[in-house]
């Protein structure tokens, strides 16, 4: 059984990179390449890929830039989707079994934004029994674009109507923990996001010979409404300090208490199974502050990696603050007139805008109930 990963912009092909310099490369197929593609506008980052791990006709960068904008984003997309989903399209008759698809990109952009939804819009409609799971890069708060509220919005309402799961990845929450070293790069930021993504990507005894990121998607994103969640991942050779870490983190995660938590999934690299022990199972649990109605809300699984450490993904209330923090900003420049000019010539009207933020709000509600 495979998953096909998708890289999309410069976010995503760096992030894309970096997966595939594990070892063994996750998405391994028989003739040692990968099930993966990467789409950006730049050239010389798609150079970098090496040619042992990737076929060259799954590198696409035959289109113009798009300016940081989600609308320019969308509407080139268009115009190349046919030869986009031609090479999805063969690079799932090379897997045995394709279960679905991983799309990696940024919600700042406009390659990550606009192509992000438009091929994840395209992928559903063709393949509907697969699943689709979106890891989507939220800017930096301090700002990297003026319209990155905008490109936000407008991605977060596509992505919630054709996702089945889209897992949230906060650059500024990153390197808040990454902020006890004196500098950080954005090498470091992109590799504490691909530790947090090896719950989606390592096979492990309760999930054998199975799509790891399908029974994730199963667990956490089990009502559809409410499909968003958080990853994280501590490792360190002491596991007693990975789980202290882990639990501070989970609390950090779930406001002290502030927010419920629908259910989560918790990967240990420990093989004696130190997770399984009923007392730190029930400290992990009272940090979550899962809701009432869920009976098994959290699973425990253990991996065979000689590296010590924990991953976690959960779905919680919080996540809902996490968006609101982009798209309040939205609704303050679009109640301005600020940029609009921007999209409407890419045919994005302010009909777009307000069916968008009733999506936003209709996630806010749906968290409000699930976790009520």
């Amino acid at each position: 059984m495979a998953c096909v990963g998708i890289f999309i912009g410069q976010c995503g092909v760096t992030i894309g990179l970096q997966i595939l310099s594990n070892n063994p490369p996750p998405l391994t197929c028989y003739d040692g390449t990968q099930h993966a593609i990467f789409i950006d506008t730049e050239i010389k980052v798609l150079k970098r890929v090496p040619k042992s791990l990737l076929r060259a006709k799954n590198s696409f960068s035959d289109f113009p830039g798009c300016g940081g904008c989600f609308a320019k984003g969308l509407s080139s997309a268009d115009s190349f989707i046919e030869q986009i989903m031609e090479k999805i399209r063969t690079e799932i008759e090379r897997t045995d079994c394709c279960l679905g698809f991983m799309l990696v990109h940024s919600l700042c952009g406009g390659t990550g934004s606009g192509y992000g939804s438009r091929i994840t819009q395209e992928i559903k409609t063709l393949y509907p029994e697969m699943f689709v799971v979106n890891v989507a890069v939220l800017p930096f708060k301090t700002g990297e674009n003026p319209i990155q509220s905008y490109n936000v919005l407008l991605a977060v309402d596509k992505l919630q109507e054709y996702s089945d799961m889209i897992v949230l990845v906060e650059n500024s929450v990153v390197g808040q923990e990454l902020a006890g070293k004196q500098k950080v790069s954005m090498a470091q930021v992109n590799e504490k996001i691909v530790s947090n993504l090896q719950i989606l990507l390592k096979n492990c005894k309760q999930v054998a010979k199975r799509c790891a990121i399908w029974e994730v998607l199963k667990i956490v994103s089990s009502v559809p409404t409410v499909k968003f969640c958080f990853l994280g991942s501590c490792f360190s050779r002491n596991m007693i300090e990975n789980v202290d870490r882990t639990v501070r983190s989970v609390k950090q995660r779930t406001g002290y208490g502030k927010f419920k938590t629908l259910s989560g999934v918790v990967l240990s690299s420990d093989t004696k199974l130190q997770l399984l022990d009923s007392r730190l199972e029930s400290k992990i649990s009272k940090s979550c502050n899962f809701v009432d109605w869920n009976p098994f809300p959290v699973e425990f699984w253990c991996s065979q990696d000689k590296k010590q450490g924990i991953n976690f993904a959960i779905n919680n209330e919080g996540i809902v603050e996490s968006i609101l923090s982009e798209t309040d900003t939205a609704l303050l420049k679009y109640h301005a007139g600020a940029y609009l000019h921007w999209f409407s010539q890419y045919n994005v009207e302010k009909d777009q805008f307000e069916s968008a933020f009733e999506t936003v709000n209709k996630i806010v509600e749906d968290y409000k109930y699930s976790c009520r």
